[in-house]
């Protein structure tokens, strides 16, 4: 994979990492409201997915197809539909690279 890909992809992994912030920020405004301490649990896996995400994002794992459509997913059903955007974008150059 050439370099310029490889800077693309983590910036679109930072993207989604920074933006796990807007899901992090209604929860922890749910739990302001209400005090119920399951928007606490929801708020810290989105705090630890988010962390996860920025801390590995200039690894090379994150060169594969079926890895970063892994995390998309996950981000997808227990973050947020907003921080897998970047990671599905990731997922499409990815694949659009592999088949040149």
């Amino acid at each position: 994979m050439d370099s310029q890909l490889a800077k693309k992809i983590i910036i679109d992994v930072q993207i989604s990492g920074w933006s796990c912030l807007i899901p992090a920020s209604g929860l922890l405004y749910l739990y302001q409201i209400t005090h119920y301490a399951s928007f606490l649990w929801g708020l810290a896996l989105v705090v630890l997915y988010a962390a996860y995400v920025l801390a590995t994002a200039k690894l090379d794992k994150w060169q594969s197809p079926s890895y970063v459509l892994r995390m998309s997913l996950i981000a997808m059903f227990f973050v947020g539909f907003l921080p897998s955007i970047p990671l599905l974008f990731c997922y499409s150059q990815e694949r659009k690279a592999g088949l040149k």
